[in-house]
Order: C-alpha cells, then sequence, then structure tokens
C-alpha cells in the first residue's frame, strides 16, 4: 500500500497534532497509510525515518513546516536537507499569515510545496522573497468526520452553543507597543490598529500588507522592498485585530446562555454574566463535546476566502455552525441565517436566533455540512495532495520521464 508520512511535533491543546491524525481516515478511503513520525522524539527520531520504505511514500506533509530543515550527515563532513537528499515530496501545510513565523515559509529546494488554508495567505507569501517550490491554496477536508446517521438529534437540541477560542486582551497588546516603540513607529502602529478597528466588516483586515504599504506611502515612504518592516508591522496588527475581533465576541458572548472554552481570557470578566466559561484548551476533548452541542461559534483569522478548522469541525459532525461573514459560506445553503458582523448586537442576534429555534438550526446545520461535502469531498482534496505532490517529484528528476520526447534538453542545467 502507498503511504504518506505525517510529521507531528506540540501545538496548544495538541490542535495540529489531531487535525493530523483526523486526515488518516480520508487518506485509508483513498487506498494511502498515514504513518506519523513524532519529532518530538529526538532520541529515536532519525532511526524511525530510516525505517520507513520511502519507494512507497507519495509525500511527507506538516504543519507549519515542522520538520522541514532536518539535516543528514553523508561522507567527508557533508551535511544535508534530508528530504532534499531523500527525493521525497514535503508538503508544508499553512493555516496562518506568512507574517508571523516567515523563516518556517522559505522552502530549501523544489521538492517542498507550500499550501495554504486562505487564498489571503498565499497572495501575502507570493508578495515576498525566497520564492521556491510549488504553492497552493486549497478547500480542507472536515475534520473528525462522522455519517449522519449517527447523529443523536435529542441529545443535541438539549446541547449547548460552544466558542472554542483562546483569548488575547487587545488593550495589553497596545501596552506592549508603548513599551519598546519609539514615538514614530508608535505613532504608525497606533493609527493603523485604530483603522483597522473601524474596518472589521468591510474587507480591509483580509490584507493588512495592503493598509501597511497605503499608510507609509501617503506619508512619502516606499516600502515595498523593505521585507522585514512590512512583516513587523503585519503580524503585529494582523495578532492585533484578531485579539479585537475574539473580545468583542466574548463580550457579547458573555451576556448569552452559551460555553466558552479556552485560554487567556482573562481580561473579560465573565462574572455576573449567562454565559460558562472554562480554562481548557483540548482538542481531544472537544470531540465529543461538539458531537453532543447545539453548535459551534466561529470567528476567521482576518480571512473570507475559506473555511477555518472550526468549521471543517462543526462539518465533520454536522453541527450548526454560527461564524462572520465570509464569501465561501455565501455559497451554502442557510449561509445568511447563520452569519453575522463583529458588532455586539449582530452577534446576540444570530446566537438569540438559533438558540430559540433549535430544531431549525439542527437541519440547517446538517443541510449546510452535508452541502459542503458534497462541493469538496474529502478524496478531491486527498487527489489534489497527490497532484501537488507530482509536481514537485517532477522537478527532482534528474533526467526526463522515460519515453518523453527527446527533441528539448530536460531537465535545464542552469534553472
Amino acid at each position: 500500500m502507498d503511504k504518506v508520512v505525517f510529521l507531528s511535533g506540540t501545538t496548544r491543546g495538541a490542535t495540529l497534532e489531531g487535525i493530523g491524525r483526523s486526515l488518516a481516515d480520508s487518506f485509508r478511503e483513498c487506498g494511502l497509510e498515514c504513518l506519523e513520525i513524532s519529532l518530538l522524539d529526538g532520541r529515536n527520531l532519525l532511526e524511525n525515518i530510516r525505517s520507513i520504505p520511502f519507494e512507497q511514500v507519495r509525500f511527507v506533509f506538516s504543519w507549519v513546516s515542522m520538520g522541514m530543515d532536518l539535516v543528514g550527515n553523508g561522507a567527508n563532513g557533508r551535511v544535508f536537507n534530508l528530504w532534499r537528499e531523500l527525493r521525497v515530496p514535503f508538503l508544508c501545510l499553512h493555516g496562518d499569515s506568512p507574517a508571523y513565523f516567515f523563516d518556517r515559509h522559505v522552502v530549501p529546494g523544489d521538492n517542498f510545496v507550500s499550501l495554504y488554508g486562505f487564498d489571503e495567505h498565499m497572495v501575502l507569501r507570493k508578495r515576498l522573497p525566497g520564492l521556491c517550490g510549488v504553492m497552493g491554496s486549497v478547500f480542507p477536508m472536515v475534520l473528525d468526520p462522522m455519517v449522519q446517521a449517527e447523529v443523536d438529534v435529542q441529545a443535541r437540541k438539549r446541547g449547548t452553543l460552544l466558542f472554542l477560542k483562546n483569548g488575547k486582551d487587545p488593550a495589553r497588546l497596545r501596552r506592549l507597543w508603548k513599551s519598546c516603540l519609539d514615538t514614530f513607529l508608535l505613532s504608525s502602529m497606533l493609527e493603523m490598529a485604530c483603522h483597522l478597528e473601524r474596518h472589521l466588516d468591510d474587507g480591509t483586515c483580509d490584507q493588512v500588507d495592503d493598509v501597511v504599504m497605503a499608510y507609509f506611502r501617503e506619508r512619502g515612504f516606499d516600502l515595498e522592498h523593505q521585507v522585514k518592516t512590512r512583516l513587523f508591522f503585519v503580524a503585529q496588527l494582523d495578532d492585533y485585530v484578531r485579539a479585537e475581533k475574539s473580545t468583542r465576541m466574548a463580550e457579547a458572548l458573555r451576556e448569552m446562555p452559551v460555553e466558552i472554552r479556552g485560554n487567556d481570557w482573562g481580561h473579560v470578566d465573565f462574572r455576573g454574566g449567562r454565559a460558562t466559561y472554562i480554562d481548557e484548551c483540548d482538542y481531544s476533548k472537544s470531540i465529543g463535546l461538539i458531537r453532543s452541542s447545539l453548535g459551534l461559534i466561529d470567528m476567521s483569522p482576518n480571512t473570507v476566502s475559506k473555511p477555518h478548522d472550526r468549521m471543517m469541525r462543526a462539518f465533520g459532525s454536522y453541527s450548526a455552525c454560527l461564524t462572520n461573514r465570509q464569501q465561501w459560506v455565501e455559497e451554502l445553503p442557510h449561509a445568511a441565517r447563520l452569519m453575522f458582523q463583529f458588532q455586539k448586537e449582530s452577534i446576540q442576534d444570530r446566537v438569540a436566533y438559533v438558540l430559540a429555534h433549535r430544531d431549525e438550526a439542527l437541519e440547517m446545520g446538517m443541510e449546510m455540512a452535508e452541502a459542503y461535502r458534497q462541493r469538496h469531498p474529502s478524496a478531491q482534496l486527498v487527489q489534489q495532495l497527490l497532484d501537488y505532490a507530482s509536481l514537485a517529484r517532477l522537478s527532482q528528476m534528474s533526467k526526463r520521464p522515460e519515453g518523453s520526447q527527446d527533441f528539448f534538453v530536460w531537465p535545464p542545467a542552469k534553472v
């Protein structure tokens, strides 16, 4: 059986590890065995990798390029990138902006593929230097999938709405800026932050790099080639907008009978509110919580092009999911009734509607999930990954494919 290799590490709540393992069922359904190698097992790591029959491996994948830079030692002290030496396609799956950990988005060879969960992040990456390897953006497969017949409708009717999200305090970020930036940089950061706050729902926040370049251009500065400067501002402001959005949501939801689970919400006072707050972040545990809930509440990471993993978990369990207004959602049934804007009244209105119409909400969630599954079946994404790996494998060939025409020189020696 052909295989794929998943390199796992450690993330908060074991979230990325859980998502990676969830994909194994979809690979298996497509005739692929998924082998997991833990990067945490440093003592046995290379031995574990050597035990893999790479002649059967279609590709290696990891989140945020974990393990991308593993090296081996050859004769005469030669040090080499392990994956380039093996000539195996390596798929780097990214769910976040390249502004945060840019070095993880610079791949070491043509056998590496950078796949983004959102078009906005891929567009930003293409503007930045160090481009190498194939790049793309794909619709994700549903996570932790169950069949519709397994849904316990009666239990879900009695369930709550879940907001699974770690918090961040925008006021704290402002204090940090004031503690470390000079007058010009601070005033620039604060002015752009205020501008973005005024435009949370109109698309301005979907590409913060545009805001940064426009702000400085209007003041006579051209930052097109000042990549490090742009990345600093983009990362800070993108994070700030997420903190502002999530805090607005928590402050609106605290007055509603919902359940909020996540870390770092100390800046929101849940005392006296109707929401239940639980300081916890555990991907595995949340699978059962989702399957017994009325539905999820989502917010996208300053994106509108493709779904966040919370939506994929909702669709995997046939759950209703409230989310902010996004282009891709509008293609699905009942979208208008399950989307909100980042305003207190809008959030509370959508939540109140779902809580008051539980039967209808469950039906809408199932129909929306089924529509997504039909439009973006898991087998389709698996095939896309295989196709990207095929492109990467072609670039690593030292001679033209057997049987191809011989009237051209390939591969070219100077590329």
